[in-house]
């Protein structure tokens, strides 16, 4: 297995994944992501879409793709001409008292010649197989505006940008969620199969009402027993409580912040990007980027009267 593909799998399996729900959540064949960690890059389709492919992969493992499409072939090897037929040996030199019936067995071999060139023209035309085209996957066309306008637009989890926006895409069943500073995320299933022009509109966030008997100096201090996670760059994560509850599982992008009671069990595809802050203390980043790390946190001791 060539490291591309090492990595992938590596990854993978680390996160318990299995293909099949890559396939899903991506929405695209299970063959392809299975040749892609197999290296088998003849059966891949065209290589900007093929690099496509790897590119999603990656970001839904947690992994920098930068790195990994680097790895990635430019070009297939050259396919080897074919060779040409071998000449006719013809004498050199013949006997002057041969002439007489050399000729006509000249004349026999030229039109044999002849004819075995054009009988194996015609052969080769029609028994020359054809390039097999990989098959082109369909796009249509999506455009999405926001109310309010310059919303983040996510398809799948990946970001497409700010809105408004227009982007062509795979067709079929793909997620879209909106998102903006102050309001809440609306999330929907879009089948693509043709163009769609969209527009969403969120709503925005209801302020909280004040406590009772509180001073508006006053600023409100984190949980003792509360973890924050800071997305600094997108990770895969997933958080669980200790009786194996699954709080939350996917792919944050930067600029999230998830907040859990303790204790819980964390673990994420791009240690490097997720900034830990325990009862209210920055413990740093869980690791390196790229790194998949998995780590307890648990409630503060109780201390005796």
């Amino acid at each position: 297995m060539c490291e591309l593909g090492y990595r992938l799998r590596q990854a993978r399996e680390e996160q318990g994944l299995e293909l099949a729900q890559l396939a899903e959540r991506l929405k695209v064949r299970r063959a392809i992501l299975e040749a892609l960690e197999e290296c088998r890059y003849d059966e891949l389709p065209e290589p900007p879409l093929a690099r496509g492919y790897l590119k999603r992969y990656a970001q839904a493992l947690g992994l920098d793709p930068k790195p990994l499409l680097m790895l990635y072939p430019a070009s297939p090897a050259p396919t080897p001409t074919d060779e040409l037929p071998p000449q006719s040996r013809i004498p050199t030199r013949t006997p002057r008292s041969s002439w007489l019936w050399v000729l006509p067995v000249l004349a026999l071999l030229g039109g044999g010649v002849f004819w075995w060139y054009s009988a194996r023209q015609g052969h080769s035309n029609e028994a020359t197989p054809t390039t097999q085209v990989a098959p082109v996957v369909k796009r249509v066309v999506l455009r999405v505006n926001t109310e309010p306008a310059g919303a983040r637009v996510y398809l799948d989890g990946f970001l497409l940008g700010n809105a408004p926006i227009q982007a062509p895409v795979e067709v079929g069943e793909r997620v879209l969620r909106v998102e903006a500073q102050g309001y809440v995320p609306k999330q929907q299933t879009l089948n693509l199969f043709a163009d769609q022009n969209l527009t969403v509109r969120l709503e925005a966030v209801k302020p909280s009402p004040a406590p009772p008997n509180t001073s508006p100096q006053s600023t409100p201090q984190p949980s003792a027993n509360t973890l924050v996670l800071r997305i600094e760059q997108p990770s895969w994560i997933r958080v669980t409580s200790l009786d194996g509850r699954q709080l939350y599982e996917g792919i944050a992008p930067a600029g999230t912040q998830l907040t859990y009671p303790l204790p819980v069990n964390v673990r994420t595809g791009n240690a490097g990007g997720v900034r830990v802050i325990v009862q209210g203390q920055d413990q740093g980043l869980m690791g390196a980027v790229g790194q998949v790390v998995q780590r307890r946190f648990d409630s503060p001791p109780t201390s005796n009267p």
